[in-house]
C-alpha cells in the first residue's frame, strides 16, 4: 500500500533537471545553487554540472542560477507537469566583480578579496577531505605561500608545528592563533573532522589578524564548516581509507655482526665484530634454559623493517542537510580507525556535529553549533632519547639478531618472574624493541566539546549587532604500565595516572553599520567587545619505580606513592582572563579605493595594551582610465599593524611552592625574580602586495607580498649574579626580525567543453635575524642536551644549533692529535645546524576531461639544516654503511677519509699521515654522551611529491537510474615518494616535539609514511 501510495504521489508532481555551463567555454560548473523560486525545492549542480530537482507540484515557476564567480541567472516561465521531466539549462557569465570572491576573514565577518588590504590564501575543504590526514594541519603543507608545517614525531595522534612567516616568539608561542566560525579555539586542530570543513583562510600575518589581538601576532588560520543550505535535503555517505607504509631511509651495514675490533661478543649492543659468513657462534640469550645453545652467525637485512608494520586510516562520515527559506540545519557522524606503522599504536575517534542557522524572525536570526569528539590513542610513541620510544631500539638492532629470535622478548625464571630476552641485560639505554613495543604501555583518552552560539539583529538594512558566546574545553584522562625489567627506567616496574582538563570560553557582541554614501562612497563602521576565560589543570599520580607486586598495575601496589598537581600550565591551558574592546572600519570609494582603520585594547590578567592597524587598498584597473585590455584586474596594497602579546601568568609576582617536610612543611621561592616594569611583547607589522589578472575570464593571475615584522620586548630569563638572592631574573629584550616575499601564481592554461586544467603556483622565502637581546646578553640558550643547544644569537636567524666540532687553525684546517684522530672541541661551541629554509615552493596542477579529474601537488624546501643524533648513535654502533669503510684501518683523516678537510697535525702543522680504524673514529666522534655534532649535520633540502588524486564521476546517465544523486570515487596519495633528498636518511618533517627547540634537532624518529588508498562519496 505505502508503494501504491508513493507511486501515486510521484505522479502528482513533477521534476526539472539540466545542466549548467560556462558561457564562454561550453564547460560544465559544478556546485551551482538551483533553486525554484516560492518553493523551499532546490539542488546543486554535480561534478558533471548536472541537477535534478523532483517533487515539484505541476505549475509555472521561476528558477535561478547562482554561483561564486559568475552573474547569476533565472529562466522564467518554467512549466512543470505531473508526472513529467522539464528540461533547463544555463549558461552563465563570468561576472569581473563576482570573480572577486567573498572570503571569510576576522571574527566571522565576510569581505570581498578585492577590499582586502592585507594578505590571505584559502584552502578547500574539499582538497583536506579527499586525501586527508589525520590531524588537518599536515594538509596544509604545500597549500599555501609562507607556510612551514611539521609533524611531531609521536605516531597516530601527535601534534603539528604550523609557522608563518618565520619563528618571532623566543620563549613563548610563534604558531599562529586557530579559529573555528569566527571563534577562537585553544589551539589543537588534532581532533577535528576534515569532513565538516568548508573552507580554510590562512591570514598570513598581523595585519589581517589585528582583530584577536594578543592571541594573533603571528597570524591567523580561519576555518569554516558546513552549514546547511536553503532547497537543499541531502544524506551524504562517504569511505575514506588509506595505507600507510613506512619508507626506511638508514642503510644499514650487513657484513658485521655483535663484538668489538671485530671479535664476537654476544653481549654487545654494536656491531663492530666479525664479519658474518655462517659460522657457528653462542647465543646471545640470558634465558639459562638457552645457555648453550649455537646459532650461525649471518646478516639479517631485513631486522629492522620487520620491526614495522602497515598501518592505515579509515574514516566513515555520514552528513545530513536540510534547509528551507528559514531554517538550515546539518548534522554529521563521523568514525575514524587508524594503525600506526609501530604495533600496538591505534587510534579511534568519533565525532559528532550539528549546526542550525534559522531565521527566527524577520529582524533576528541564530546560528548554533555543537561538536563532540572523543579520542582513544594506546601507545602512542614517546620521542627522541626517552628510553620507553621503541623507534631507539629498533633502530639500533645489531646486524645479526634474528627476527624470530627478538620476537621472543621476554622469558620466565624458574622463580616465575617475567624477564626481558635482550643480548645485554640491564643496558643503561638498551632495550629489546618488541619488550618496548609489549611491555611499555600507554593509553590516552580526550573527550572535547566545542560549542557556538549567536544571534544576529538587523535594525535596519545598515545597522545589526551580533552577540555570541562559545566554548572549548576538552579532559584527558591516561595511564601507562612500565613492567618489571624494564631497564633503567623502571627496573621495577611502574603504573602512573593521570588526569588533565582545560577549557577556553568567549563572549563577544559586534555591531555593524554598513551603508552606501552619496554615489561613489560607502562606509562600514563595526564596534566589539570580547571576554575570554581560560582555565586548566592537571594530577599526575605514580608509583615510583616500586611496584609491591611485579606488574599488577594499580596506584595501591607500591610502597611510595608519588603525586603532583598542575595548575595553569600552558599545556592545560594557562588561568587567564582577557577584556577587549575593538573597532574597525572601512571607507570605500567607487569599490575601488578602501581605507581599513583598526584598534584593539586588551585588559588581561597580567598586562594591559592596545594596538592598532591599518590599510589601504586600490584597484588600479577600476581608477586608471584606459588600463591595458590584458590585465583584467590590477589592485595594489599597502598596510600597518602593530600587535601586542600578554606576559604568561604569574610573571609579575615571585611565587612560591609548598612541599612535604618539617613540622608543618617547607615554602620555597622561586628561583626567578619577576621583571620590573613588565611590557607586553609586541610586533610590528609592515606589508605591500600586488594582485594582478590577465585576460578574458581571469585565467592568468599573479599575487605578490613583501613583509616585515619586528617583535619586541619579549620576555625571557638572564642569569643574576651569586648573593642576589635568585638565580634568574625575567627581563624585557629582543628584537626579532622576519622579512620575506610570498608569490602566488593561478592559471587556467586550456579550458574547453570537455577539458580543463588549472595550475597554482607558491613561492615563498622568509629571513630572520635576531637583530638584538639585551646590551649584556648576546645569546640565549633555550634548550641543552647530550648532542647540542638551541641558542638566539644575536646578528643570526632565529635558532641556532651549536655542537661539539672540530678544532681548526686560523685558516681553518682541522687539527689532528697524535693517535690520528681529530681534536674535539671542549664544549658546544660551534654552529652545526640552522633550520631555516633557503625558501619553499610547490606546484598543484588539475586536470579533467569530462568524468575524469587528475590532481598533483609536488612540495620543494630549499636549505637548512638539521643535526643528528640518531646517526650519532647509529654510526657509534657500527650499524650503518659508511662504517664499512676502513673496519681493518687504513683511515688517514683528510685525505682518503672526510677528504673534503684540510688536516694537519697538531705538533708541526704537518699534514696528517697517522692511519686509523673506522671503529675508532666513530666511537670517538659518536655515540649518546658527548658527540661531536659538526660530524651529524644534514642538509634538510627535500622535493616531494606531497599529494594525488585520480578520480571519477558515475555519470548522471547511470546516476539517474539508481537511488543517488551522484557518486564519486578517487584514488587518493600523501607524502608518495621523494623526487630529490640531501640528507642520506632523514625526513626534515619530522621533530621530536611542537616547540622551537624541536627545530635543527632529530633523534630517533619513526620512518616517514606514505599514505595511498580511496575516497569514495555517495550523496543520496
Amino acid at each position: 500500500m505505502m508503494l501504491f501510495a508513493l507511486e501515486a504521489r510521484a505522479q502528482q508532481t513533477g521534476t526539472i533537471e539540466g545542466a549548467v555551463t560556462d558561457s564562454l567555454s561550453g564547460q560544465s560548473i559544478p556546485g551551482v545553487n538551483i533553486v525554484v523560486e516560492g518553493t523551499q525545492r532546490g539542488a546543486s549542480t554535480d561534478a558533471n554540472g548536472q541537477y535534478t530537482i523532483s517533487g515539484i507540484q505541476p505549475g509555472t515557476y521561476t528558477l535561478r542560477a547562482s554561483f561564486v564567480g559568475y552573474a547569476p541567472k533565472a529562466q522564467e516561465a518554467v512549466q512543470v507537469s505531473a508526472g513529467e521531466t522539464t528540461e533547463v539549462n544555463f549558461a552563465l557569465a563570468e561576472s569581473e566583480i563576482a570573480l572577486e570572491a567573498v572570503t571569510v576573514t576576522a571574527l566571522g565577518v565576510e569581505r570581498q578579496e578585492r577590499s582586502l588590504t592585507y594578505g590571505q590564501q584559502g584552502v578547500s575543504g574539499a582538497d583536506i577531505a579527499e586525501a586527508r590526514e589525520l590531524n588537518i594541519a599536515n594538509s596544509l603543507s604545500g597549500a599555501v605561500s609562507g607556510i612551514s608545517v611539521n609533524q611531531a614525531a609521536t605516531g597516530l595522534g601527535g601534534d603539528a608545528r604550523v609557522i608563518l612567516r618565520g619563528n618571532r616568539s623566543i620563549t613563548g608561542n610563534s604558531q599562529p592563533l586557530w579559529v573555528v566560525d569566527g571563534v577562537p579555539i585553544r589551539g589543537d586542530v588534532s581532533d577535528l573532522n576534515a569532513s565538516d570543513i568548508q573552507e580554510i583562510n590562512v591570514l598570513k600575518g598581523p595585519n589581517a589578524a589585528a582583530l584577536y589581538g594578543s592571541e594573533a601576532q603571528n597570524g591567523a588560520i580561519i576555518i569554516t564548516t558546513k552549514t546547511g543550505r536553503e532547497g537543499e535535503l541531502s544524506l551524504t555517505f562517504s569511505q575514506n581509507l588509506q595505507v600507510r607504509n613506512p619508507i626506511l631511509l638508514t642503510d644499514y651495514q650487513n657484513q658485521y655482526g655483535q663484538g668489538s675490533a671485530g671479535q664476537y661478543n654476544p653481549s654487545a649492543e654494536a656491531s663492530w665484530g666479525p664479519a658474518m659468513d655462517g659460522q657457528s657462534v653462542g647465543f646471545w640469550s640470558p634465558n639459562p634454559e638457552r645457555a648453550d645453545e649455537q646459532y650461525s652467525l649471518n646478516p639479517q637485512p631485513d631486522n629492522v623493517s620487520d620491526a614495522y608494520q602497515n598501518g592505515f586510516n579509515s574514516t566513515t562520515s555520514l552528513a545530513a542537510t536540510v534547509g528551507n527559506q528559514s531554517t538550515q540545519a546539518r548534522f554529521s557522524y563521523s568514525y575514524t580507525d587508524a594503525q600506526g606503522i609501530v604495533p600496538n599504536n591505534t587510534l579511534q575517534r568519533h565525532n559528532i556535529q550539528g549546526r542550525v542557522n534559522t531565521q527566527v524572525s524577520d529582524n533576528l536570526s541564530l546560528d548554533g553549533k555543537l561538536s563532540y569528539s572523543r579520542e582513544d590513542i594506546d601507545n602512542q610513541l614517546a620521542t627522541g632519547e626517552n628510553f620507553t620510544n621503541p623507534i631507539r631500539h629498533i633502530s639500533r638492532l645489531p646486524r645479526n639478531i634474528r627476527t624470530e629470535d627478538a620476537e621472543n622478548f621476554e622469558y620466565f625464571t624458574n622463580e616465575g618472574l617475567r624477564r626481558q630476552h635482550f643480548w645485554n641485560p640491564g643496558s643503561n639505554g638498551g632495550a629489546n624493541p618488541y619488550w618496548a613495543l609489549n611491555r611499555n604501555l600507554n593509553q590516552n583518552t580526550t573527550e572535547r566539546v566545542i560549542a557556538m552560539t549567536s544571534l544576529t539583529y538587523d535594525f535596519t538594512d545598515a545597522l545589526s549587532l551580533m552577540v555570541r558566546g562559545s566554548y572549548d574545553g576538552a579532559n584527558s584522562v591516561g595511564e601507562t604500565r612500565l613492567y618489571n625489567d624494564t631497564y633503567i627506567v623502571a627496573d621495577n616496574g611502574q603504573y602512573a595516572q593521570s588526569r588533565s582538563n582545560a577549557w577556553e570560553a568567549n563572549g563577544d557582541f559586534l555591531a555593524t553599520y554598513a551603508q552606501d554614501v552619496l554615489d561613489d562612497w560607502s562606509v562600514e563602521v563595526n564596534f566589539g567587545g570580547n571576554i575570554r576565560k581560560e582555565r586548566g589543570g592537571a594530577v599526575f599520580t605514580n608509583t615510583g619505580q616500586a611496584l609491591t607486586v611485579p606488574n599488577f598495575f594499580t596506584l595501591s601496589n607500591t610502597q611510595n606513592v608519588v603525586a603532583s598537581e598542575r595548575v595553569g600550565s600552558p599545556r592545560e591551558g594557562s588561568p587567564r582572563e582577557v577584556h577587549s574592546l575593538y573597532g574597525f572600519g572601512q571607507i570605500g570609494w567607487r569599490d575601488a579605493l578602501y581605507l581599513d582603520l583598526t584598534g584593539r585594547n586588551d585588559w588581561s590578567s597580567t598586562l594591559p595594551f592596545f594596538y592598532p592597524s591599518v590599510g589601504l587598498s586600490a584597484v588600479l584597473s577600476d581608477l586608471v582610465p584606459a588600463f591595458p585590455e590584458a590585465i583584467r584586474f590590477a589592485k595594489v596594497r599597502a598596510s600597518w599593524a602593530r600587535v601586542g602579546n600578554s606576559a604568561p601568568p604569574f610573571q609579575t609576582v615571585r611565587t612560591a611552592s609548598f612541599s612535604a617536610g618539617g613540622n608543618n612543611g617547607f615554602l620555597s621561592l622561586s628561583n626567578t625574580l619577576p621583571a620590573e616594569d613588565l611590557k607586553p611583547e609586541e610586533t610590528v607589522s609592515y606589508e605591500l602586495g600586488a594582485d594582478l589578472r590577465f585576460f578574458q575570464g581571469q585565467r592568468l593571475g599573479v599575487n605578490v607580498t613583501a613583509y616585515q615584522t619586528n617583535t619586541r620586548n619579549q620576555l625571557f630569563t638572564s642569569a643574576l649574579p651569586r648573593g642576589s638572592g635568585a638565580s634568574f631574573e625575567f627581563v624585557n629584550g629582543g628584537d626579532v626580525e622576519n622579512r620575506g616575499i610570498e608569490v602566488t601564481l593561478t592559471g587556467q592554461p586550456v579550458i574547453t567543453s570537455d577539458f580543463s586544467s588549472n595550475i597554482d603556483v607558491n613561492f615563498s622565502v622568509n629571513r630572520s635575524e635576531v637583530v638584538r637581546l639585551t646590551e649584556d646578553q648576546p645569546s640565549l640558550t633555550i634548550a641543552q642536551d647530550f648532542m647540542r643547544e638551541f641558542r638566539i644569537v644575536a646578528g643570526e636567524p632565529f635558532g641556532q644549533v651549536f655542537s661539539r666540532g672540530f678544532q681548526r687553525d686560523d685558516q681553518g684546517r682541522v687539527l689532528v692529535g697524535p693517535d690520528g684522530m681529530p681534536l674535539i672541541t671542549d664544549g658546544l661551541s660551534v654552529k652545526v645546524a640552522d633550520f631555516n629554509a633557503d625558501w619553499r615552493g610547490s606546484i598543484r596542477s588539475a586536470f579533467s576531461y569530462k568524468n575524469v579529474n587528475l590532481s598533483f601537488l609536488i612540495e620543494h624546501r630549499q636549505g637548512g639544516s638539521t643535526v643528528s643524533l640518531t646517526n650519532a648513535i647509529l654510526d657509534a654502533d657500527g650499524l650503518r654503511e659508511r662504517t664499512l669503510e676502513g673496519r681493518d684501518g687504513g683511515l688517514v683523516f683528510g685525505e682518503n677519509f672526510f677528504s673534503e678537510e684540510t688536516a694537519v697535525l697538531e705538533a708541526d702543522g704537518s699534514p696528517n699521515d697517522i692511519a686509523i680504524d673506522a671503529e675508532t673514529f666513530w666511537r670517538n666522534v659518536g655515540g649518546r654522551n658527548a658527540p661531536v655534532g659538526e660530524v651529524f649535520s644534514e642538509d634538510a633540502t627535500n622535493t616531494r611529491l606531497r599529494q594525488m588524486t585520480l578520480g571519477y564521476t558515475l555519470p548522471q546517465s547511470i546516476v539517474g537510474s539508481l537511488p543517488v544523486s551522484s557518486v564519486n570515487f578517487s584514488l587518493v596519495g600523501r607524502n608518495l615518494f621523494f623526487l630529490y633528498r640531501a640528507s642520506s636518511n632523514l625526513d626534515p618533517d619530522l621533530l621530536v616535539g611542537t616547540g622551537a627547540a624541536a627545530e635543527g634537532f632529530e633523534s630517533f624518529t619513526p620512518p616517514t609514511t606514505r599514505q595511498f588508498g580511496f575516497n569514495l562519496q555517495i550523496q543520496y
